[in-house]
């Protein structure tokens, strides 16, 4: 038999770290106004993808057809489905956005791959904190340095 010791949890909180510098200004607006956008995003989805989709009577119905994983799994109203649930505290200083919930419906990763927000610039962690901790303070200046110098080779390039 296994016996587990420590604290154990099923705790679907979550935290993200991302250097601004690696953020156009409408990025951030869509990080810090999620749910706005968020709202934009699905009906801009619904009216210019799923014009003459088919429509269901009840979510079972859907649930029980053959289109439910296409409908479930490309359409952004099914992604984005939690934007308006959860409660994500946001930090904004010169250098990070820091985001932090305790419940994460909205799924805030999948979001940043549809605003095409670079990974590379990112840090995510599992549960809630109430700030930055050290090791994201960390990650930040170490993709500083790094975003300034793929500056800096891009400016020598086109020279």
């Amino acid at each position: 038999m296994k016996i587990r010791s420590g604290f154990v949890s099923n705790s679907s909180s979550s935290s993200f770290i991302v250097l601004k510098d690696a953020l156009t200004e409408e990025q951030r607006d869509q990080i810090v106004n999620f749910q706005e956008w968020a709202k934009f995003f699905i009906a801009l989805d619904e009216e210019e993808n799923w014009k003459d989709a088919k429509v269901y009577s009840t979510e079972r119905e859907l649930y029980q057809s053959d289109d439910w994983n296409e409908w479930h799994y490309k359409r952004l109203k099914y992604k984005f489905q939690y934007h308006d649930d959860g409660y994500w505290r946001m930090i904004e200083t010169d250098d990070y956005l820091f985001g932090a919930t305790t419940m994460d419906n909205f799924g805030m990763n999948y979001y940043f791959n549809h605003i095409n927000v670079d990974k590379n610039f990112v840090r995510w962690d599992d549960g809630w904190v109430d700030d930055p901790s050290r090791e994201d303070l960390g990650f930040i200046q170490q993709v500083k340095q790094k975003y300034r110098k793929k500056k800096l080779d891009k400016l020598n390039e086109v020279r």
